[in-house]
């Protein structure tokens, strides 16, 4: 979406958790003359998704692309790995914590949770006692960066070590960090990572991506479940034979996800989470030298969605609306009990100094605007002493 000012054109900054900016030679990429996608064509690019794929998820099984949300990828796990009366650990701090516990049970699984408050992450302490408590869990899920609350596991490595020690499998909801925060699927002993194209991959919406262990995929195989379009093993067979998937893939998306691959990898993905801590703690900075108060707890402070509480008087749709129409800088409200209480900003994918500054003296100078005397030069100076380590 555009503003028009002047009767010139600019777009918009979407620093929202999701969707969010796309650079413009992966947008480009969309406009490609479409091709079968039963034809050799098709499956020469799903080829280098895959080997692409295993290089940013650092994995050894072949990548699943589903066209759909990154939910999907998320019920998938759920899906073809749950029974009746299994057992599932899942974290539950927010909005997409409590969705995964809804889905455990919707498969008649009991779900386990380990809450915290919102702004907050359990601990891994709380892993380990629940795991002690009940060693027959199939499954530890956890929502690596709730997306509601802007909290962040910040023990994802020592997780795998304890879910391998009780030979549960280890499920990470990563849709609003994976690209953005390290979780290397062998090394950390993951088993499955879902998450989603428009994330910190920086490409439009439209795909999931799947990554999972040989473990997770041999149970798959080995106990399948009855079902049509998140059939994993289906997708899994169909690339084996031919490189394609079992259901109409959306082609766009795919070409704009084979060129956000290209930009990764060409990055680094080291490059990648330095950027997306140095970016965020800008922010965090940045906003408390202006004035306002940060959401949540530190300790689990999140790199790719930064949350602010209001100050008092402040109304969300007013600050919200005006911050999108006058300085085209689109920012997410909060949820549930906390909509109207909290904003969010999200910093991932192509988030630079360019967006950090841009998004700071915007907000800063809209709140001058509503009231608020928000301090504009120590905001910006506090956000440069973290952004000259790029």
């Amino acid at each position: 979406m555009s503003i028009n000012a002047n009767n010139a054109t600019f777009q918009k900054l979407i620093m929202l958790p999701g969707p969010t900016n796309v650079p413009i030679e992966v947008t480009q990429a969309m406009v490609a003359p479409s091709i079968g996608h039963r034809t050799t064509d098709f499956s020469s690019i799903m080829k280098e998704m895959i080997r692409k794929g295993k290089i940013l998820f650092e994995c050894n099984e072949d990548v699943i692309y589903l066209s759909s949300s990154g939910t999907a990828a998320v019920e998938a796990s759920i899906t073809n790995i749950l029974r009746k009366d299994d057992k599932a650990i899942v974290t539950v701090c927010g909005e997409f914590g409590g969705r995964v516990s809804e889905q455990i049970s919707s498969v008649g699984a009991s779900a386990i949770e380990l809450v915290a408050d919102y702004g907050d992450f359990p601990s891994l302490s709380d892993l380990e006692r629940a795991l002690e408590k009940n060693p027959d869990t199939k499954a530890v899920y956890i929502v690596t960066n709730e997306t509601s609350s802007g909290a962040m596991c910040h023990w994802l490595k020592e997780a795998g070590d304890l879910t391998s020690k009780y030979g549960a499998f280890l499920v990470a909801d990563a849709v609003s960090n994976w690209g953005a925060d390290k979780m290397p699927l062998e090394d950390y002993n993951i088993d499955f990572i879902a998450t989603g194209s428009q994330k910190s991959c920086a490409a439009p919406p439209g795909l999931a991506m799947i990554a999972l262990s040989k473990r997770y995929k041999e149970q798959m195989f080995k106990d399948p479940q009855k079902l049509h379009f998140l059939n994993l093993p289906r997708y899994i067979k169909m690339s084996d034979k031919v490189k394609q998937t079992p259901f109409t893939p959306c082609l766009p998306v795919y070409f704009a996800l084979n060129k956000a691959f290209d930009i990764m990898i060409e990055e680094g993905m080291e490059n990648r989470y330095v950027r997306h801590q140095v970016c965020a703690k800008a922010f965090y900075d940045a906003f408390e030298a202006m004035g306002l108060q940060l959401f949540g707890e530190p300790k689990a402070r999140s790199n790719t969605v930064v949350s602010i509480a209001y100050p008092e008087g402040l109304d969300d749709k007013e600050f919200r609306g005006s911050l999108s129409k006058n300085y085209g800088v689109v920012v997410a409200g909060g949820f549930g009990d906390y909509a109207g209480k909290i904003f969010r900003v999200g910093s991932l994918g192509m988030i630079n100094e360019y967006y950090v500054l841009t998004t700071i003296s915007s907000i800063a100078n809209n709140l001058n605007r509503l009231g608020f005397k928000a301090n504009t030069d120590a905001a910006i100076n506090a956000a440069l002493k973290n952004l000259s380590k790029l």
